[in-house]
């Protein structure tokens, strides 16, 4: 099994950091101990234009006919076209890695692109879903919810398999903090229109009224980041919140570990690795309870492992800072609690016996 050759495809340039970069070399990680691993990734950056990218993208694709791959793990509706494409010419299996987003057509809503672009982009994926997915050999989802949307359109059901989202181990090695002179509270990910930032920086000006000293740490970028920074200088917070902008994340762990709390508010449905790592480090987390959507109350308990508002009101929410501020007992066993369910189900052991599963299954 360890000399099966495997070829990793995605639509994320890898040169990049962000979120999606980091899923993607766990998973590579996780590859590497079960075969030897060539990538394959899109190149924006380099190019001068996105058709450019692509043609490269695509030559590169075709190019890997030529090597004796067992498997192409694939990451992105564009690359497992571009792979099933190119299937009749070699012997390998393909995996689209779906994760937490089952069917990309959906998450165009939540991308910001004027009506034009958001109506080409939903057809396109909506059509490449249905002639691509049901034909790769196994699609591969983070949780097993997430089958159902799959299913609907066509894919058969044995060939959906859960391969949950990791923590590295250098998150759970983090000691729980207790107390300290401020009271810090922390965002990890990216700045687009579905994490509520604009709600987040009001609750916390309406929690700073009342507590002592207290700050709100911001970590990372995207499209909101000037939206974000004025609304900090409106509102006359500069000197409390802290904008750390994109962060390494080998250095994450050690900054979590200074945070007393964690918050992470979204709409759209689905796990998040910012918010595994964050249980993984043992913080206390505030998020929000989405309707229709019972994935996070699968695993964690509110008050026990995490506190969830129940809707995107600044008020309610900065009164979750207040309760955490005020109640140490509270927070100290939520850190604790939401630390047992990352160990419980997301250490990177269970995700390579899955791995180590679905490779034997070939």
């Amino acid at each position: 099994m360890y000399g099966r050759k495997i070829c990793y495809v995605t639509e994320v340039d890898l040169d990049e950091i962000g979120g999606a970069i980091t899923n993607d070399m766990k998973m590579i990680r996780c590859l590497r101990k079960l075969g030897d691993v060539d990538t394959i990734h899109f190149q924006r950056r380099r190019c001068r234009s996105m058709m450019v990218a692509l043609f490269l993208y695509a030559i590169q694709i075709l190019r890997s006919i030529s090597k004796p791959y067992a498997v192409y793990f694939s990451r992105g509706l564009v690359s497992s076209f571009l792979v099933m494409v190119c299937k009749p010419f070699f012997n390998a299996k393909v995996v689209h890695q779906a994760l937490s987003v089952p069917l990309a057509s959906k998450e165009v809503a939540y991308l910001v692109h004027d009506r034009f672009e958001s109506f080409i982009r939903y057809y396109i994926f909506s059509f490449l879903e249905r002639i691509v997915l049901p034909h790769v050999d196994v699609i591969t989802v983070a949780d097993d919810s997430y089958a159902k949307e799959l299913v609907e359109i066509g894919v058969e059901k044995g060939k959906i398999k859960t391969i949950p989202f990791y923590v590295e181990n250098e998150f759970f090695k983090q000691p729980i903090k207790r107390g300290g002179k401020v009271f810090k509270i922390c965002y990890v990910g990216r700045f687009h229109v579905y994490h509520d930032l604009s709600i987040l920086i009001e609750a916390f000006e309406l929690a700073s009224r009342s507590l002592g000293n207290i700050q709100l740490v911001l970590v990372g970028d995207g499209p909101l980041r000037p939206e974000v920074d004025k609304e900090i200088r409106q509102r006359g917070l500069v000197g409390k919140v802290e904008m750390m902008g994109i962060f390494p994340h080998v250095l994450v762990p050690s900054l979590l570990s200074q945070m007393d709390s964690f918050v992470y508010l979204i709409h759209k449905s689905g796990l998040s690795t910012s918010l595994l790592e964050a249980a993984a480090a043992g913080k206390a987390i505030i998020t929000l309870r989405r309707k229709g959507d019972s994935i996070l109350s699968r695993y964690f308990k509110h008050g026990k492992d995490i506190y969830m508002v129940n809707t995107s009101s600044a008020s309610e929410i900065a009164k979750a800072f207040e309760l955490l501020y005020e109640d140490s007992q509270l927070r100290d066993t939520m850190a604790r609690g939401a630390r047992s369910v990352a160990e419980r189900h997301f250490s990177e052991d269970i995700t390579l016996s899955k791995l180590q599963q679905l490779m034997d299954s070939f």
